[in-house]
C-alpha cells in the first residue's frame, strides 16, 4: 500500500503539470490576441517604375536620388542623369515621364511651365497643383532626417526673412514627335525658368548665370554621393467633400455631419501638418444667407491656410489628367 506522502506527491505533481499546461494555453491565447489586436505595420511604398515608388496610404511619390553638388549657384534642385548635374543638388534616376504618371495617379493635376503671352507681351509663371516636397536621408549618426528643399538653399542676395519655396506640378510638355520634353532636358525640379519644367516654382526667375537667385547651402547638404529620397505629394490634404442641402444641413459620404463633426474630421490626422482641402457642393436652392453662413463656418473650422472650393450641384471638381505614354 502506497504511503500518503507518496500519493500527495503524485497529486501535487499532477496539479503542477495541469497548472503548467493551463498557463501555457493562456500564454498562447494571449499571444494570439496580441497578434490579432496589434496595429499592422504600414505597408511600404510600392514600386511603380525604376526609381519611382508610390506610398498609396499617404498619396506620396518617392524618388530615388543622389547628392551630386553641394556648392555654387543653381538652376535646378533635382535633374536627370547626364543633363544638368553641374547646376543641381540632386540627381534623380527616374524618367520624368514616370514621375509625371505617378503624380497623376495620386490625384495631382499638371498645369504648364512658363509661357509667353504674345497678346500681353510678357512671360507668365508656371502653374499647376501646389506640391509639398521633402528630402529624406540618413545622416552620419544613422538618424533619418526629413528636410525641406529650402533648408539646403540660400539666396544669392541677402534677405531679411528665411527662404520659403513653393512648388507646382507644371507638367512639362510633349514634343510634336511624341517625346516628353523633360525626358530630354532632365528638368525635374526647377528653380529658374525652363519651358520643359516638370516641377517648378510658381514665379519667374532668370536662368542667366549672372541672375541666378539661389545657391547651395553646403553645410546643410549631405556629402556627395549620399543616397536620399525625394518625397512629393499635394500641398493640401486629400479633399473632403461636403454636400450642403437647401436648409443648410451638411452631409459627408452620404451621412449627416454637424459643424462639430466636420471640425473633428478636419483634425483627424494631427500628424499631417498640411492645410485641409474642402470641396463644398451647394444646393442651388439654398438662400444666400445660408450659403454665406456655411462657408464662414467651414473657413473657421478649416483654418486660414485651408483650400476651400465651392460649386453648385451638380458639383464637378476633378479635372482630367493627360498622362504621356512612357
Amino acid at each position: 500500500m502506497r504511503s500518503t506522502a507518496h500519493t500527495e506527491g503524485v497529486s501535487s505533481s499532477r496539479r503542477g503539470g495541469l497548472l503548467q499546461k493551463t498557463l501555457l494555453m493562456g500564454s498562447c491565447v494571449c499571444a494570439l490576441i496580441a497578434v490579432a489586436i496589434a496595429p499592422a505595420e504600414p505597408p511600404p511604398a510600392r514600386q511603380f517604375a525604376p526609381g519611382v515608388r508610390i506610398d498609396w496610404p499617404n498619396l506620396t511619390v518617392e524618388l530615388d536620388a543622389e547628392v551630386v553638388m553641394r556648392q555654387g549657384p543653381l538652376e535646378l534642385f533635382a535633374c536627370s542623369p547626364n543633363t544638368k548635374e553641374h547646376e543641381s543638388i540632386l540627381r534623380v534616376a527616374a524618367r520624368p515621364t514616370h514621375i509625371y504618371q505617378a503624380l497623376g495617379l495620386i490625384g495631382l493635376t499638371p498645369g504648364r511651365p512658363i509661357r509667353y503671352d504674345e497678346e500681353k507681351n510678357r512671360w507668365d509663371p508656371p502653374t499647376g497643383d501646389a506640391l509639398d516636397i521633402r528630402v529624406r536621408y540618413v545622416d552620419d549618426q544613422g538618424r533619418t532626417v526629413i528636410a525641406a528643399p529650402a533648408d539646403w538653399l540660400s539666396t544669392t542676395k541677402p534677405q531679411a526673412t528665411p527662404l520659403q519655396l513653393s512648388w507646382v506640378f507644371a507638367g512639362s510638355y510633349t514634343l510634336p514627335d511624341g517625346r516628353f520634353a523633360a525626358d530630354i532636358e532632365g528638368t525635374v525640379l526647377c528653380l529658374v525658368d525652363f519651358e520643359a519644367a516638370l516641377i517648378a516654382v510658381p514665379a519667374l526667375h532668370s536662368a542667366d548665370n549672372e541672375q541666378l537667385w539661389l545657391t547651395a547651402k553646403m553645410d546643410a547638404i549631405p556629402p556627395r554621393g549620399a543616397k536620399c529620397a525625394l518625397l512629393i505629394r499635394g500641398l493640401y490634404r486629400p479633399a473632403i467633400r461636403v454636400d450642403v442641402a437647401r436648409d443648410g444641413s451638411m452631409r459627408h459620404r452620404d451621412r449627416g455631419i454637424s459643424q462639430a463633426g466636420l471640425s473633428a474630421l478636419l483634425m483627424a490626422h494631427p500628424e499631417d501638418l498640411r492645410p485641409p482641402y474642402v470641396q463644398v457642393c451647394l444646393d442651388p436652392g439654398a438662400e444666400e444667407a445660408v450659403r454665406t453662413e456655411i462657408m464662414k463656418a467651414l473657413g473657421e473650422a478649416a483654418g486660414p491656410n485651408a483650400r476651400i472650393e465651392s460649386a453648385q450641384s451638380p458639383c464637378r471638381f476633378d479635372a482630367p489628367v493627360s498622362v504621356p505614354r512612357p
